[in-house]
């Protein structure tokens, strides 16, 4: 982390450098916006880690999930109720808005009917103060009425669908109706701003907004993106102002105190348009927004039921359901409290004694006193610590056992040959690789004379300790009988006498003894129920096959044969386990194998024995070994230099 902080550190200089040049114009911008993104992701990195830490504690990790999941929500409730609320009451002001709309035309319909019926203009107001202006038609002139109606009928009223707001001569924004046809015809309109009647007849502050960029007045501009638009009211700012004041019944100095619910903080907007000339129909503007200002105690006034009782039970009632579930929030509150203290307690608790197992004292216990999912855990770790404290006797006398066998092992790899006779005639190749920690299988090459070399393979039925103990005794009668000079037939009798005089484990052992002479370019093979000996000559593969009984079994028959020696000869001798070594499906590598995988050039015993390995390993497909594997290889090139044996 440091480092990073450090190359962090050293990009933002670089970046405040480029960006400080005064030469750098073309750089500057994209510097220092390239830095401000590297600071946000710098302080978004150490937000998240100091978050991370923080939380690494179990209780606070407790505790912050229950503030994200039972006390964040209930502001983002409640705001999500204020703005539906709010959302409500907007479209509830447009419902009040658009009946006292209704009614203002209606009354304005009637009193235009009723001048055609009577062809007579009768006083009539729409609102205190505000009277109804009315101008009479007979064969489409006007023949009596207001002046600011148009001389001749306005037949596009006829054709309109809905007619909103109208524009007379002066300029000002009214209502107008129209009677129903007929010989004599009647237009009726507010006399004065139809907004007043509207503000007055709705309870609601009204103004009309309309495009333009006004000499005077208040103007409210709108921009999204590049898109501007400018709105203009019908009134200065100022004049707005006192009758808006005056509307709300309002103190007229805006620093006096007044009460909240009369203050006009809910805000809507109606698209009433286009607004049409009353002369031609022509659109004077094809956008008009109505701006509804509303405050809480006009809504309550349009809302709430006129009668007391009903007030006082239905707020009664909400009351005492906000008070049940308040109460109920609370008792949850306390409940999520407790579980957090409990649960921190145990995990603390369960922490400080994993810490102590860590470091090395396993007979430290939790005092169990939960009875749910905590307490079982402190249950199964107490069960733990005491297996673990076992478990580390039982591996301490493990590991003393290990060190035993792994001198028993040492000891057994003593007894094969390290080095490997080095003669200028014959060039050796071996593998010894036992199944267990200690095999059965064995291989020496011991030197009878100046011209003799005589080369054993032996193979103890069995594994372990007891195995290695018994070929350890055979490798020292062995060497005695092979030092005395004796025929590899009486040898393998003597050997055969010390086998089955252990009376108490019967146990056998397969041997091949090869003596060379060197002088006479001879093998004499002896064999005791071992595995053939295979003679590579000339990429051929000749498998020598000698029936005998193994030593320790009934009877003293022992297979022989004399084999002649030529130049690049190899002989291989190998155990069972090479042969009986299976796949997957369980079916063993074979004899058939061994001599496809010898046959070819065998003039370096090295390259004959990793032939063969590798094809062992491609049957098997890398399965553990199950026996002892072990393979003399031995290329025969008399007058050749003396090389080093290589083993494996």
């Amino acid at each position: 982390m440091r480092r990073a902080l450090i190359a962090i550190g050293a990009v933002l200089g670089i970046l405040a450098a480029l960006g400080t040049q005064a030469g750098a114009a073309a750089v500057r911008v994209p510097a220092f916006l390239l830095l401000g993104g590297l600071l946000v992701g710098l302080l978004l990195y150490l937000g998240w880690k100091g978050l991370r830490a923080f939380l690494w504690r179990v209780g606070r990790r407790l505790a912050f999930s229950y503030f994200l999941i039972g006390i964040l929500p209930i502001p983002m409730l409640a705001l999500l109720l204020g703005l539906t609320t709010y959302v409500l009451c907007g479209f509830f002001m447009g419902t009040v808005y658009g009946a006292a709309a209704d009614g203002l035309d209606r009354d304005l319909r009637a009193d235009a009917a009723l001048a055609a019926a009577t062809g007579s203009i009768a006083p009539a107001e729409v609102s205190p103060g505000v009277s109804v202006a009315t101008a009479l038609y007979r064969d489409g002139r006007r023949t009596a009425g207001d002046e600011r109606a148009p001389a001749r009928w306005p037949d596009w009223i006829d054709g309109a669908d809905e007619v909103s707001f109208v524009s007379l001569p002066d300029g000002s924004k009214t209502r107008v109706a129209a009677s129903p046809p007929g010989p004599r015809r009647a237009l009726a309109f507010v006399a004065g701003p139809a907004r007043g009647v509207l503000a007055e007849r709705s309870g609601l502050w009204l103004e009309l907004l309309e495009p333009g960029e006004p000499e005077s007045g208040e103007t409210i501009n709108l921009q999204l993106g590049e898109s501007r638009l400018a709105l203009r009211t019908e009134n200065s700012s100022r004049e707005n102002e006192e009758a808006r004041r005056r509307f709300f019944d309002l103190p007229a100095d805006p620093e006096e105190p007044t009460s909240w619910s009369r203050k006009p903080f809910l805000w809507w907007g109606q698209v009433a348009g286009p607004v049409r000339s009353l002369e031609d129909g022509e659109p004077v503007t094809e956008t008009l927004i109505v701006s509804l200002n509303g405050s809480l105690r006009i809504l309550r006034g349009r809302l709430f039921a006129g009668s007391s009782e009903v007030n006082t039970s239905v707020w009664a009632s909400l009351i005492a359901v906000v008070g049940l579930l308040t109460s109920l929030y609370g008792i949850a509150l306390l409940m999520a409290l407790f579980m957090i203290i409990g649960l921190s307690l145990a995990v603390n608790r369960l922490s400080r004694a994993t810490r102590s197992v860590q470091e090395g004292d396993f007979s430290v216990r939790i005092p169990v006193r939960r009875k749910d999912q905590l307490g079982e855990l402190q249950e199964s770790f107490n069960r733990m610590t005491a297996g673990l404290e076992r478990a580390v006797a039982t591996a301490t006398q493990k590991e003393l056992l290990d060190k035993e066998l792994q001198i028993a092992r040492d000891l057994q790899r003593s007894l094969l040959p390290a080095d490997l006779p080095s003669l200028a005639s014959v060039e050796f190749s071996t593998l010894f690789e036992p199944s267990a920690a200690i095999g059965g299988d064995y291989f020496d090459v011991l030197r009878i004379d100046r011209d003799r070399l005589a080369v054993v393979v032996a193979d103890v039925s069995g594994h372990g300790l007891p195995t290695g103990l018994r070929m350890a005794m055979l490798k020292a009668a062995l060497g005695i009988l092979v030092e005395d000079g004796r025929p590899p037939a009486d040898i393998l009798s003597r050997l055969n006498r010390v086998v089955r005089s252990e009376e108490n484990s019967r146990f056998f052992v397969t041997a091949t003894i090869a003596v060379i002479d060197f002088a006479r370019a001879r093998m004499d093979l002896t064999n005791a129920g071992h595995p053939p000996t295979y003679l590579l000559r000339d990429g051929e593969v000749d498998e020598i096959l000698l029936p005998g009984s193994p030593l320790g079994a009934l009877g003293e028959s022992y297979g022989r044969r004399e084999v002649e020696l030529r130049p690049g000869d190899v002989v291989v001798w190998l155990s069972d386990g090479l042969i009986e070594a299976t796949d997957r499906r369980d079916e063993q590598f074979g004899y058939q194998r061994v001599r496809e995988a010898l046959a070819g050039p065998g003039a370096d015993p090295a390259a004959v024995r990793d032939r063969l390995l590798a094809a062992v390993q491609a049957h098997t497909e890398g399965r553990p070994i199950a026996d002892d594997r072990t393979l003399v290889a031995m290329a025969y090139e008399p007058g050749a230099a003396a090389s080093s044996p290589r083993n494996e």
